[in-house]
């Protein structure tokens, strides 16, 4: 008699990962949140198509260097980034740390047509400000569209995704508290980030998740007297 193989073994040729994912949470377990950490929640929906996962052609990152995109704390100095807020200015890649602090980081960001920043949960708060295009933000299962202008915050732990609606790139900036990614980030596409994080190649510093007293204990913060 043939072997015919079981829906589960097709399964795991077809989706290895999602199938993987989807074993290990056949017993429900309570959500436990560590410092820095994105829990990213797994879709077997189909992905956007190659052809359509287009960036712009033109980028002006290269005049935003002056923020700490290096694995030492931030020196005591102002960090100025002339026009990044403009609707005009595209980024040319979907994520690029632009300033780590101590106890934040500033990064941007550009989703392409019919992509997105992907379904997750953050330990730290994340406030994304959107400075071109269309899109729909699901926050704890709430649906709303964003556009240029509009201001959309995270509170940490709470489940999130954010969705490009229109014909452009949607353009944000965002801001996490404390930071979340490498100080030296730069992810070219969404496939690109998700396979560092998952690797463990992306964490943010520990530097950067220190309390404020650790910081004034070891002079890192230098408070008047």
């Amino acid at each position: 008699m043939p072997c015919i193989p079981s829906p589960s073994s097709t399964l795991t040729r077809q989706f290895p990962s999602a199938t993987r994912t989807l074993l290990k949470t056949s017993t429900p377990k309570p959500l436990t949140l560590t410092p820095s950490r994105t829990i990213r929640i797994p879709l077997l929906a189909a992905t956007p198509s190659p052809k359509h996962r287009k960036h712009s052609t033109t980028t002006n990152l290269n005049k935003y260097t002056a923020g700490n995109m290096t694995s030492q704390p931030p020196k005591n100095e102002m960090v100025y980034f002339p026009g990044v807020m403009s609707p005009s200015r595209k980024f040319g890649v979907f994520r690029k740390v632009l300033h780590t602090g101590l106890y934040s980081q500033f990064v941007a960001m550009e989703v392409p047509v019919n992509g997105e920043i992907g379904d997750e949960v953050h330990t730290v708060d994340q406030t994304l400000i959107f400075t071109h295009g269309t899109g729909k933000a699901i926050v704890a299962g709430k649906e709303q569209e964003v556009k240029q202008g509009d201001v959309v915050i995270v509170p940490a732990g709470t489940q999130h995704q954010f969705l490009n609606a229109g014909d452009t790139s949607l353009e944000l900036v965002t801001i996490y508290a404390p930071a979340e990614h490498d100080p030296r980030t730069v992810h070219q596409t969404k496939e690109e980030g998700d396979a560092q994080e998952e690797a463990g190649e992306d964490e943010a510093p520990e530097w950067s998740q220190r309390s404020k007293s650790e910081n004034e204990r070891i002079g890192l913060v230098k408070v008047p007297q």
